[in-house]
């Protein structure tokens, strides 16, 4: 009788290890891989910020046409808080829930989104900042947000 108890235990222990769930967490996880270069001449140069992307359940990428952007960032110069972007599309042939989904980005700082501040001192001399980013899935999960290097613009 205890021989016929344990196998049946040894039998639901091997059913549930053989379950195969995905281990990587529904939240967006994100590392920065680069951000540079360290000076930049304003209105010529262009920055940039390249990080790395897990997302266990598959689903990052937002409608263009909605509210929710994709990828937000703030410029410590400003209080105006973060601005959102949206992802270049991703095929939706790749996102598969059990698997999940991983990858890289590169944002583009052009000079249209860096610009100087408006007073002379800054425009004159130049000024530095650096930026905070963070990243949402299509389900509202925000990933952990990482800070930047200082960057130098030059005018």
């Amino acid at each position: 009788m205890k021989i016929r108890y344990l196998f049946y235990m040894l039998l639901v222990s091997l059913a549930f290890a053989s379950c195969q769930k995905n281990a990587v967490s529904k939240i967006p996880q994100i590392s920065l891989l680069y951000f540079g270069p360290d000076s930049i001449i304003l209105n010529i140069d262009t920055a940039y910020l390249q990080f790395s992307i897990v997302d266990g359940d598959a689903d990052l990428g937002n409608d263009p046409n909605g509210s929710q952007k994709d990828i937000y960032i703030k410029d410590f110069r400003f209080d105006t808080g973060y601005a959102g972007y949206f992802f270049p599309a991703i095929d939706q042939t790749i996102e598969d829930p059990k698997k999940g989904i991983e990858g890289k980005c590169l944002f583009l700082f052009t000079p249209d989104i860096l610009t100087s501040r408006t007073d002379s001192a800054h425009i004159k001399y130049g000024d530095t900042t650096h930026f905070a980013f963070y990243i949402v899935d299509r389900a509202g999960h925000h990933s952990d947000t990482i800070i930047t290097k200082n960057i130098i613009m030059r005018p």
